[in-house]
């Protein structure tokens, strides 16, 4: 089965072009790596393109067997909410994507489909360019892109205290105890009450998806991220008051863990370029920095694996 009958979008593949992909639910709407990945062909003279795939769940496995028996088929990103779940259907795994447990980048290579992951490497530079002195770290979330920035903050500072907070507690836990991690200073928050017993926080950084647009499905799958009070005690109306209540929530909430002065908000979201949660911390007077750069920086990474012999600073300079 042609690969194109597995996809939701249509695409203008044409015949025997060689191409890159990025799999994910919804890519085709609003995904940024096409753009980058296509302006840094275009400007490195390669000929090659990038297409959104757009699949369902039940049709990832289906997906990857097709890519992988088609001769111009060269490498593909993975975007949310398949990262971890393509993993079963790869034939290996290089190091640190096996200990993250999340895959962004899959590679055709001697026609067997290896698995990486470069949100790690996005993470860490943005996390170079925030103060060396952070102490105490909240980091919400543990999806594919969430287990990349652990294992970035746990590398990047090694002796600070780090929290960690998952809607999901049974998939925290589980990947807690798969990676090596020092369990004196890095613990899982697993309610609220154990927020009273936090210090002063220098860096929060959201991982879910509360930093997309602000809609009824989006707040309430991740309510509980943010509010101490229970979902099923607000009643509501209408779409407005709901997000004013969640706002005001989400200021207490930030308020609630006694932030330094001179803390940062890091949301991982890239669009919109100022989150929810962003505007909440500025609003009370935090640093706050989106996920643009990280982003970015992935995107490099992933096409420096896929196109070995060009240099670093030519790729960036391709896509910006």
């Amino acid at each position: 089965m042609s690969f194109t009958k597995l996809i939701d979008n249509k695409i203008n593949l044409k015949n025997k072009q060689k191409f890159v992909g990025i799999i994910g639910s919804e890519p085709s709407k609003g995904a940024r790596s096409p753009i980058l990945w296509n302006k840094a062909f275009s400007k490195l003279k390669i000929n090659m393109k990038m297409f959104p795939l757009d699949v369902k769940n039940q049709n990832v496995g289906k997906l990857i067997s097709s890519l992988k028996q088609n001769n111009y088929f060269f490498a593909s990103a993975v975007t949310v909410p398949h990262k971890e779940r393509v993993i079963q259907y790869l034939d290996e795994i290089d190091m640190p994507a096996l200990e993250i447990g999340s895959v962004n980048l899959i590679v055709k290579e001697k026609n067997k489909l290896k698995g990486y992951n470069t949100d790690s490497l996005g993470c860490r530079y943005t996390l170079n360019k925030i103060r060396k002195n952070i102490k105490n770290i909240l980091i919400i979330g543990c999806g594919g892109a969430g287990k990349a920035c652990i294992i970035s903050v746990k590398n990047k500072y090694s002796k600070a205290n780090i929290h960690l907070f998952n809607r999901d507690l049974k998939k925290l836990k589980k990947f807690y105890k798969r990676i090596k991690i020092n369990k004196k200073n890095i613990k899982i928050i697993k309610n609220y009450n154990t927020f009273k017993k936090l210090k002063k926080l220098d860096l929060i950084i959201n991982t879910t998806s509360l930093g997309f647009d602000l809609n009824i499905k989006t707040i309430k799958s991740n309510f509980k991220y943010f509010s101490p009070i229970s979902y099923s005690e607000i009643k509501l109306n209408k779409t407005d008051n709901f997000k004013n209540i969640i706002i005001n929530n989400i200021i207490e909430t930030v308020d609630f863990l006694k932030t330094n002065s001179n803390a940062i908000i890091f949301d991982i979201i890239y669009n919109p370029s100022k989150t929810i949660i962003m505007k909440v911390g500025e609003k009370i007077g935090l640093k706050s920095i989106n996920g643009l750069e990280m982003n970015f920086m992935q995107a490099v990474e992933a096409f420096k694996i896929v196109n070995k012999k060009i240099k670093m600073k030519k790729i960036i300079n391709a896509m910006k």
